[in-house]
This record gives structure tokens, C-alpha cells and sequence, in this order.
């Protein structure tokens, strides 16, 4: 089995309890306002009816808006959920190939993290993964999900996440590595069975048979210099 470091979806997870905390927040204080409002009844009536319809229609607004924050939190919480799901799901998979590879899960950069590497005999891989449902199929060298280009651009941000990653290795071991960039989906069929600009498009049931068919590239003294940093770097992160 592959040795493992650091867990997967720990971010995201942290994120979606973050985003739940604050739908509860607002939720409570829609609550509060309302309670406040009612204990108090008496007392904004004596101001007399315009200023109760003023006061009611402010009110009124203002639950509205925060309402509608809640909601979007709230499903923001539950797409974080779904995402570290998937990471997780990915992450099961890792675990379970050959003796002499490495999975590392979730590790952070500024401003963003990389959601899974693998290295081992085969080189050195980087695995963003994606939740969405539905189908993933190539039109030239453009994604298409469930027949149109999704909203964020996944193969500009599997790239960037990979020229970053590799800078990182050249100041971390002063040489150069070859990374392959992995767009692995967890949850939709994907058609694609061909790399799109430079990038393999596969879905979860096909990860263990991706990696059997690599051929050796890295020597064992190899990968351990390159496990060593970013084992380091994920406790120092984590």
C-alpha cells in the first residue's frame, strides 16, 4: 500500500464548518430581531404609525438580506462538504497503490492548496480533484461539462496549481521535476480518453489502473528526496 501523508479534505472540511457556523449566526440573529421586536411592541406602537411602518419595512429588509446571506452559506457549506468528499474518496483510492509511492493530501500555498500528490516509481503526479455531476467530455482542447464549458476554468487552475508546484520542488531540492497534471472526477462519467491540453481527464474508478500502466521513472533515493520537504512542509502547514 502507499505510504500516506497529511488527510485529505481537512481544508475544505474546515471551510464548510466555517461556512455552516456563519449561516447559524445569521440565522440567529434574524431570530433575535424578531423576538426583540415582538417583546417590544408596546413601545414602537407609541411612536406613532409612520415610524412602526418605517421601523417594520427596515426590518423587514434587513431579515430579508440576511436571509438570503444564510442561504447562500448555507448551500456554500454543503458544495464544501461535497468537495471534501470527494477528497476523501480520491484519497481511499491513493492508499491502495503498490509499495514504494506516496500519496499527500491537502497541502497549502498562499492563497490556495493542492488537493492531492502522488509520488513514486511512475514520477511525480498532481491530482486536483472535482465533484460535480453529470458528463465531462472535450471539445479540441476545451472541457466541456454536461456539454458546456463549465463556469470555473479546472484545466487553467490544474495548470497553475502544477507550474506552482513544481517551482516549489526546484527551491525546496534546486532541481528541475517533471509533474504531471491529473483532473480526476469523483462523481460524473467522463468520455474523455485522451489528455486535454496536457492534462489527463479521468474519473475515480480509473485511478488505480492509471498509475499501473506508468512506467518507472523515479529511482527510490529520488523519491525520497522529494517526500522528505514536502512531508516537512505539510507538518509545518497543517
Amino acid at each position: 500500500m502507499a505510504i500516506q501523508h497529511g488527510t485529505a479534505g481537512k481544508s475544505v472540511r474546515e471551510m464548510a464548518f466555517k461556512r455552516h457556523q456563519k449561516a447559524s449566526v445569521l440565522a440567529a440573529v434574524i431570530l433575535i430581531a424578531g423576538l426583540l421586536m415582538l417583546t417590544n411592541m408596546n413601545r414602537i406602537a407609541k411612536l406613532g404609525l409612520p415610524v412602526v411602518i418605517l421601523i417594520c419595512v427596515m426590518i423587514k429588509l434587513g431579515a430579508d438580506r440576511i436571509e438570503k446571506q444564510a442561504m447562500y452559506l448555507k448551500k456554500r457549506s454543503k458544495d464544501a462538504d461535497r468537495g471534501a468528499l470527494a477528497e476523501e474518496n480520491v484519497a481511499a483510492q491513493l492508499a491502495d497503490l503498490p509499495e514504494g509511492y506516496h500519496a499527500l493530501y491537502d497541502i497549502h500555498f498562499k492563497g490556495f492548496n493542492i488537493d492531492h500528490v502522488v509520488i513514486g516509481p511512475g514520477g511525480i503526479f498532481l491530482i486536483e480533484t472535482k465533484s460535480y455531476r453529470g458528463e465531462v467530455d472535450a471539445n479540441g482542447e476545451s472541457l466541456l461539462l454536461n456539454g458546456k464549458p463549465p463556469k470555473k476554468d479546472f484545466l487553467q487552475q490544474t495548470w497553475r496549481q502544477t507550474y506552482h508546484f513544481k517551482e516549489f520542488l526546484w527551491k525546496m531540492t534546486s532541481q528541475e521535476w517533471q509533474v504531471k497534471p491529473v483532473l480526476c472526477f469523483s462523481n460524473a462519467f467522463v468520455k474523455v480518453r485522451r489528455p486535454v491540453k496536457g492534462i489527463e481527464v479521468i474519473r475515480i474508478g480509473y485511478l488505480k489502473r492509471f498509475f499501473a500502466r506508468q512506467s518507472s521513472r523515479l529511482s527510490p533515493e529520488q523519491i525520497e528526496r522529494l517526500v522528505g520537504p514536502l512531508d516537512y512542509w505539510l507538518q509545518k502547514h497543517s
